[in-house]
Parts: C-alpha cells; sequence; structure tokens
C-alpha cells in the first residue's frame, strides 16, 4: 500500500527509483513476518478569520474541513528496518471552495542487508508542504492551513547501495554510491538529481598505537529550470599516534573542491595539511589542536569534549574551511526535571541538500520515556500519554535556486514538575547567499510553553512565541511575527485522542499590505486502528 502511493504522488522519475528499492528489497519483503502495520485518521474542524494571511483589511473567513486518513508502515528486523508514515490531508473550503485540495505527505526510510556483513541498502522518500521562494510563513511555522496558498509540494528520495566490511582488528572500509532527487511543485524552482560516491575506511584496534582515517567525496548534481549543473568533491586524511595512554600525535590533511550553481563569490578550490597533538587526561576531558596551512594561509583548528557527569556532554571544535572560518558547538545536560540542549553548526548548502535531511520545524512532546519530536511533514498524531509542547524551529525552509552558507544557533530547555512542563526553545538561523549581490537573511526568536497536566490522560498548553526576518539584497525585508495560543488535549483511549486550540497570530512588515493578523479555532480528533 505504501509503495502504491509512493508511486502515485512523487513525479514519474521518482516513483520509478522507488520501485527499484521495493525490486531490490522484494527477496526481504516475501519472507518479512514481524511487519506493524497501523491506519489511522484525522478529522478537525478549523475557523479562520484570515484563512489567506492577507493584510489588514483584506481578509476572508472560513471554515475549514480536514479529513486525513493515514497508515504507519514498520518493521525491526535483524536485516530489514522500515519506517513509514504516510496521510493524505484534504482540506474543504466552506465558502472558499476553490481552495480546496488534497495533500501527499510522507516520510519513509529503509535499511536493509542485502549480503550478510558486506552489501546493504539505505532507502529514504519524503513527500511535504514548503514555502515557495519569497513567501514568509505564519508565526508558528509552515504547517498552518492558514496561508495554505504560500505552499508548494516537495517530494525527494534517495537510493544508497554500499559495500562495507570490517577486515578484522586492521580496518573497516566501505563503499557507497547514492542516487538522490528532489522535486518541486513550483515550476519556479529547480528539480535536481545528485549522484554521490563516498570511499572511506577506519582503522582498527590491532594497528594501536596507531589509528587512523580516510574519506573520499564527490557529489554531481543535474538541475532543472535552466540551471547549470554543478558538483563539490573532497578528500581528508587523519591519524593519530599514542605515545602514552594520555598524550600522542596528530595529523591531518585535506582537499575541497566546489562548482556550485550560481556562485560568483570567491568560493575557491582549497587544500590544508596540519600537524598537532591530543590530550586526554582522564575520561571526562579531552581536546586536541592542529597548526595547519593552507591555499589561504596558516591556521589553528581543533575540538574539545568535556562529559564532567554521565547525564551532561560539552563538544566544541574549529576549522578553517573554503568558504572560512567554521564553528561547531553541542551541549546537552540532562537532570531528573530538565532536559538542556544547545546547538551550533554551519555549512555550504541548497535548499535541495536540506531537504534530503530535514525542513522547518518539529513537534515537540513530553512523553514518559523523555522528550519525543516528530515532523511536521504529516499532519500530527499525537504519541500516546505524550503532551504537546510546542515547536522547535531548525532552519528557514523556504524554496530558492541558491547556494548559501548556512548558520544555525538552535537552543531549548525544559522543566518538569510533578503536573507542570515548561519549555523554551530559541533560534537563530543565518543563510548568507553565495551569488553577488544577493545578500542574506535571518531568522531569529524564541517560542515557549506552559503546560498543565491535572488528570492522566488531559492536558492543557499555553504557549507563545516571536521571530523576526531579517533579509538584505533585492528581495529585502523586515518582518516581526508573534503568536500566542491555548490547547486542550485529551486521550480518551490509547487508540483516540482530541484536542481543542486557539490560536492568534500576527505579523508586521515594512514592506506595502505587509501586515496582517489572524484568529483561529480548531477541533481535532486522532483516530488510529
Amino acid at each position: 500500500m505504501v509503495t502504491a502511493v509512493m508511486a502515485s504522488t512523487a513525479s514519474s522519475k521518482s516513483s520509478r527509483r522507488l520501485l527499484s528499492l521495493v525490486f531490490l528489497l522484494s527477496p526481504l519483503l516475501v519472507s518479512a513476518s514481524d511487519w506493524k502495520i497501523t491506519p489511522g485518521i484525522t478529522l478537525a474542524e478549523r475557523y479562520s478569520d484570515n484563512i489567506n494571511l492577507a493584510a489588514n483589511g483584506l481578509e476572508q473567513s472560513d471554515w475549514i474541513t480536514e479529513v486525513t486518513p493515514r497508515i504507519s508502515v514498520t518493521r525491526e528486523g535483524a536485516r530489514l528496518k522500515v519506517q513509514a508514515d504516510y496521510s493524505l490531508q484534504g482540506l474543504l473550503y466552506a465558502d472558499n471552495s476553490t481552495l480546496s485540495r488534497f495533500h501527499h505527505y510522507l516520510n519513509g526510510r529503509a535499511t536493509a542487508e542485502l549480503i550478510e556483513d558486506w552489501f546493504f541498502l539505505d532507502a529514504n522518500a519524503r513527500i511535504t508542504q514548503v514555502l515557495k521562494q519569497g513567501a514568509t510563513p505564519g508565526s508558528y511555522g509552515a504547517g498552518s492551513l492558514a496561508g495554505i496558498g504560500n505552499t508548494s509540494s516537495v517530494s525527494a528520495y534517495s537510493l544508497s547501495p554500499y559495500l562495507k566490511h570490517r577486515f578484522g582488528s586492521f580496518a573497516t572500509v566501505e563503499a557507497r554510491i547514492s542516487q538522490d532527487g528532489v522535486y518541486s511543485g513550483d515550476s519556479a524552482q529547480s528539480d535536481s538529481q545528485t549522484t554521490r560516491y563516498r570511499l572511506s575506511a577506519v582503522s582498527g584496534s590491532g594497528v594501536y598505537p596507531l589509528s587512523w582515517s580516510a574519506t573520499y567525496d564527490k557529489a554531481d548534481t543535474s538541475n532543472s529550470a535552466g540551471l547549470a549543473a554543478s558538483g563539490s568533491e573532497h578528500a581528508a586524511v587523519s591519524a593519530r599516534y599514542a605515545l602514552n595512554r594520555k598524550f600522542g600525535l596528530t595529523a591531518q590533511a585535506g582537499m575541497d573542491k566546489h562548482d556550485y550553481t550560481g556562485v560568483t563569490n570567491t568560493l575557491r578550490d582549497y587544500s590544508y595539511y596540519g600537524l598537532g597533538v591530543f590530550y586526554t587526561p582522564s575520561r571526562y576531558f579531552s581536546f586536541d589542536a592542529l597548526y595547519n596551512h593552507s591555499d589561504t594561509g596558516n591556521f589553528l583548528s581543533g575540538s574539545a569534549t568535556f562529559n564532567p557527569t554521565p547525564r551532561t556532554a560539552i563538544k566544541a571544535s574549529s576549522s578553517q574551511r573554503a568558504y572560512g572560518r567554521s564553528y561547531a558547538l553541542d551541549l546537552s545536560h540532562r537532570t531528573r526535571q530538565s532536559s538542556w540542549s544547545l546547538r551550533y553548526q554551519d555549512e555550504l548548502t541548497t535548499m535541495q541538500q536540506q531537504f534530503m535531511s530535514y525542513v522547518g520545524s518539529v513537534f515537540v512532546y513530553s512523553c514518559p520515556t523523555g522528550m519525543e519530536y516528530k515532523l511536521p511533514g504529516v499532519p500530527p498524531s499525537d504519541p500516546v500519554n505524550c503532551v504537546p509542547l510546542g515547536t522547535v524551529n531548525f532552519f528557514n525552509p523556504t524554496q530558492l535556486n541558491n547556494t548559501y552558507l548556512s548558520k544555525s544557533l538552535i537552543g531549548t530547555v525544559s522543566f518538569t514538575q510533578r503536573r507542570s512542563t515548561w519549555l523554551l526553545s530559541v533560534f537563530d538561523n543565518r543563510r548568507e547567499y553565495q551569488n553577488l549581490g544577493a545578500g542574506t537573511d535571518q531568522t531569529r526568536g524564541l517560542q515557549a510553553s506552559w503546560t498543565l497536566k491535572p488528570a492522566a490522560h488531559t492536558s492543557f498548553t499555553l504557549s507563545g512565541g516571536m521571530s523576526k526576518l531579517d533579509s538584505t539584497g533585492a528581495a529585502g525585508r523586515q518582518d516581526d511575527l508573534w503568536n500566542v495560543a491555548l490547547i486542550a488535549t485529551r486521550q480518551f483511549n490509547p487508540k483516540t485522542s482530541g484536542s481543542v486550540e486557539l490560536r492568534h497570530q500576527e505579523r508586521q512588515s515594512d514592506r506595502a499590505n505587509g501586515d496582517y493578523a489572524e484568529n483561529s479555532f480548531m477541533a481535532r480528533l486522532n483516530m488510529s486502528f
């Protein structure tokens, strides 16, 4: 059933590749006996006094009926693992029937071991709604029914067969080829197909006190919409030699080559090599530092890891790359009542590459086993016995034909005390476009919520947040957005839940007719079978 949905919703090119996946997996599918198939349906009724997030004075109100059947397919086998969630969202507008439509959502992944300890296959498929270029979302994300005309469907697939084998205690070697495709329903956006090659080798324990690793990556991308082909090539080697249990020498070398579509800034080919030391005084702390020479001059690089307790982990690193100085930070801390995280990363990327891994924001839930995150690509069916806390934003999800440097800082903290849970998320996402004169855009803000659980299966959530968009270049603009919502949720039984939601959002913009306000009400029922 899921295979049929894949084939009918994606473009013909992606459908052929999805069918190829089924053919490759068919020997495993026939023998599989421990599949779990969970159908369900979401029914919702919503009223909005500004269904298209139109400018002040141009608002139109309407009732929107949502009928969304869905199916989840999972398998956790020794040689085959599958997780696929598909839904067909039907939106029926009472007064503006021309806006009625169906949207397909799919989030599927599979891993298979075709030949034991040698030949493997990874596969992914996604279909969701993404904001069109130049569109700005409601202040609580692109998943809002209001303003739905600002989105278009984007589908993607990835097929990746690879050889991987461990040669005793000497080394583990991997050779992988991947075929990716990203297809947009917006004719102004480029479709892309990418072929990736990867070779890697990592030393085993048998060569101690020496350890080493080597990787080579190459990607070739073809684009539609009149865009030229692009590509990249990366290679890196590193080695460490332990002089004793705590101290040793380290070395690294690498090269980057870029040929990105539309890039006219000084993004040059880049190579480097360096020597340094590493020091691990205890199991709680370690660091390495290297002095490097590159095409653009000498630089220092290094990383540090600090694990003062089993519940605290901090890792930070810095280096030089073709686009300039690069930093990374990953911090997490847990207590009996709270959870803290802070993450920063930068990378040279495109919308198509970002979509292959993730788009937009996630729904956050407090569950008996801890925090859970759910993609917005499938209209949410609340996890059993979990309390919705709000959303966390990860990066700007608008579609565009451009290469950009993405800099993303995200912090979250949650605190639980008996019947109450507080959540705060802050984010600062910046895109620096590599086309000459294209400018930058930056979205930063915060989202907070307080959830009260007066009974075992009933919760009330008060959430609110604000964000600010600053965009420079030819399409420069400034937008301030904020939202507030009250949500009541009831888990009637393990397979049925319902919620009622009141929400208000506003935007103030420096563009003519850019201001809007919306009030909405929604009642939602989720059922699994």
